[in-house]
């Protein structure tokens, strides 16, 4: 059975990673559209700033991406503009899971557990919008796929799913984006990692000799094991 003490000092290290706030940053910041002018015109939220933009690919107002920003004399550049995924989106505030936590009482430990851990949430949600969430986490574990949410200097979502001796994962990171792929569990642990934004990516390969174990990471787009669907359906939940 996965242990998550296995991954958890990268989840820990990667989680707690400086959030860049101005332009030429290191990792991908986030973006928030506030406002369209015109059909290619919009009035973006870039860290601390608002900034003025053309895009021809069309932007949801008050919606928030992920993009890699640089900036020059005399423009702005916004490379790979990815919409932060719906699961992230509406991850709960009241999560304060932490690594730590989760290293001392893992909810992945066995089936049974992990399906107390959402139905406590489901019993004790605060409002409604809480209650679809572990609804579709329900789901999600209908699907064979496990959600782990964490909220230490950051907000951080991790979706598992596992074979025998294979362990597929896709990640959220608030200030990495996108992280996912396989971890092989054999006589050795061997991880491959994708990684959606090349400065993440380039970020991330000068810490893997620190690894003791295999990894070959990818720069790569990459989608989310399960995503919230927007019509909050529950027909077909068991629990």
């Amino acid at each position: 059975m996965f242990n998550i003490s296995q991954v958890g000092k990268i989840l820990k290290a990667t989680n707690r990673l400086n959030m860049p706030t101005e332009f030429n940053a290191t990792l991908p910041l986030t973006i928030t559209v506030k406002k369209q002018l015109n059909p290619i015109r919009y009035i973006l939220q870039l860290g601390k700033k608002e900034v003025e933009t053309k895009s021809y690919t069309p932007l949801e107002v008050g919606a928030k991406y992920k993009a890699e920003i640089l900036q020059t004399e005399s423009k702005i550049e916004i490379k790979n503009l990815t919409k932060l995924p719906n699961i992230f989106n509406k991850f709960p505030e009241t999560i304060k899971y932490t690594i730590d936590d989760l290293l001392k009482d893992n909810p992945l430990e066995s089936n049974e557990k992990y399906k107390s851990f959402l139905l406590n949430h489901l019993a004790n949600a605060s409002n409604k919008d809480e209650f679809l969430f572990f609804s579709q986490m329900l789901l999600a574990f209908n699907q064979e796929i496990k959600h782990l949410f964490i909220k230490d200097e950051k907000k951080a979502i991790i979706q598992i799913k596992q074979r025998k001796r294979k362990l597929q994962f896709y990640a959220y990171f608030e200030n990495l984006g996108a992280i996912g792929g396989e971890i092989y569990l054999t006589d050795e642990i061997y991880l491959i990692l994708m990684v959606e934004f090349q400065n993440s990516f380039s970020f991330l390969k000068k810490y893997t000799n620190e690894l003791n174990f295999n990894i070959t990471i990818k720069n790569e787009k990459i989608k989310p094991l399960f995503e919230i669907q927007e019509n909050n359906s529950l027909i077909n939940l068991k629990v």
